[in-house]
């Protein structure tokens, strides 16, 4: 047992589950892309000019330095902050189980609020059908499934619901749980096909990888299993390419690239990659059109700007940010491509606050993801329940900032107070 726990701590087993190894390379392998790609290339393919220059390429090191160090400077206090290898409470499984169910339950209501909504602003069959034939309606479907904000955000707690059920199962209660887990994913796969909203699927689907990682996976002696969870990010790319370019056929292809370009596959690759590098171009664009950081954690947390009640004293606070939806899209139409709307998650809060203040954000960042990784390895509840979700979310950085958006919220809410319960009630061993 405790081979097989050393092998997935020290990244021999599951290496790129480390937050340092995700974060550099994802973002280190996108501005590399960015940098290297010839503004011609930017012109041909995404139709913007190319911003993401020598010293963008020296923001972008300096912000993956400083997060590495604030995740290595936890782990290099381990042992002090921790007397223990291995978190040796025993949680309440009626309390996990109940605060599945809860958020199970609320995230089906809120997706039956949402369809409800969306037949009576004229969803049907036949609007249904436009999806898979590549009629312009699938655009009058996306107005129908007009979200509310505050309700059908709630369906973000099928995250959490992932999550529970995951712990759920690997203490040997799969039976209980698989059901109404397989349901989730079914409605996100909808989702993700309806509603043009890939992500959905892969926030249900990458918190279920990493919790499976950390516990049933993480004791095998399959050697053929070892390897490919060893190279699980060669594999995990291509998935992302094969799905990325089924859902553009529907979202684009066939309605407006298919008369333009020979091939699906090379348009699915080169779309793809361009929302990526387009990313860090963005950011780019942003630091040398605003000339002057926003002063505000706009784009580090855009939930703030959007949360009901909340985002008046927001607005009032930051009364000089001037940026909304209608004006970032506004800006990018004054000189890059609002097709590639994505601002970027890795320069995104020297954008907000400066270089200082954006390095320091990282910097922080680093500390509380090196903790809760820490946490993680442990098996520790408050581990177990945040660091998939955070995971996820150094995925998406590249793009945006993920855990600032308001999808991200519910979950993040709803799993931080699910461990506190957790913890509350749990019984220790010696």
């Amino acid at each position: 047992m405790q081979e097989n726990r050393d092998d997935f701590t020290q990244m021999k087993f599951a290496w790129w589950l480390h937050p340092v190894a995700i974060f550099v390379g994802l973002n280190g392998l996108t501005a590399a892309a960015a940098f290297l790609a010839d503004p011609g290339t930017y012109l041909d393919l995404w139709r913007t000019p190319k911003y993401f220059n020598g010293f963008t390429v020296l923001l972008t090191v300096a912000a993956l330095a400083v997060f590495s160090a604030g995740v290595w400077l936890t782990r290099a206090n381990q042992s002090s902050l921790f007397s223990q290898p291995e978190w040796r409470g025993t949680i309440s499984f009626s309390r996990l189980l109940l605060l599945f169910n809860i958020s199970f339950w609320v995230s089906i209501m809120a997706y039956v609020f949402w369809l409800a909504r969306g037949i009576s602003r004229g969803l049907g069959l036949a609007l249904l059908k436009s999806v898979f034939t590549g009629g312009a309606e699938i655009y009058t479907l996306r107005d129908s499934l007009q979200t509310v904000p505050g309700i059908t955000t709630l369906t973000q707690l099928g995250m959490a619901a992932v999550v529970l059920g995951c712990l759920i199962g690997s203490g040997g209660g799969w039976r209980i749980v698989w059901r109404k887990l397989a349901i989730l994913s079914l409605l996100a796969l909808l989702r993700a096909v309806l509603y043009s909203e890939r992500l959905a699927f892969l926030e249900l689907a990458i918190p279920f990888l990493v919790l499976w990682l950390a516990e049933p996976a993480s004791g095998t002696r399959s050697r053929g299993l070892r390897t490919l969870i060893r190279i699980a990010p060669v594999l995990g790319a291509a998935g992302v390419y094969v799905v990325f370019t089924s859902f553009e056929y529907f979202r684009s292809w066939s309605i407006y690239y298919s008369s333009r370009e020979s091939s699906l596959l090379l348009f699915g690759f080169w779309r793809l990659v361009g929302y990526y590098v387009t990313a860090f171009n963005n950011s780019a664009y942003l630091l040398s059109s605003l000339h002057h950081s926003l002063g505000a954690p706009y784009f580090s947390f855009s939930f703030l700007w959007d949360f009901p009640m909340l985002n008046v004293l927001v607005k009032d606070v930051f009364s000089w940010v001037h940026l909304d939806y209608d004006g970032y899209m506004g800006l990018l139409a004054l000189g890059a491509n609002p097709e590639f709307n994505n601002p970027g998650g890795l320069l995104s809060p020297i954008v907000d606050l400066g270089v200082l203040g954006g390095l320091a954000y990282w910097a922080v960042m680093g500390l509380v993801t090196g903790y809760l990784y820490n946490l993680y390895t442990r098996k520790h509840p408050l581990g177990m329940c945040i660091y998939p979700v955070v995971f996820l979310a150094l995925t998406e950085v590249p793009r945006y900032i993920y855990w600032g958006e308001g999808r991200a919220f519910p979950a993040l809410a709803y799993l931080l107070l699910s461990a506190t319960v957790l913890l509350s009630s749990a019984t220790f061993c010696p």
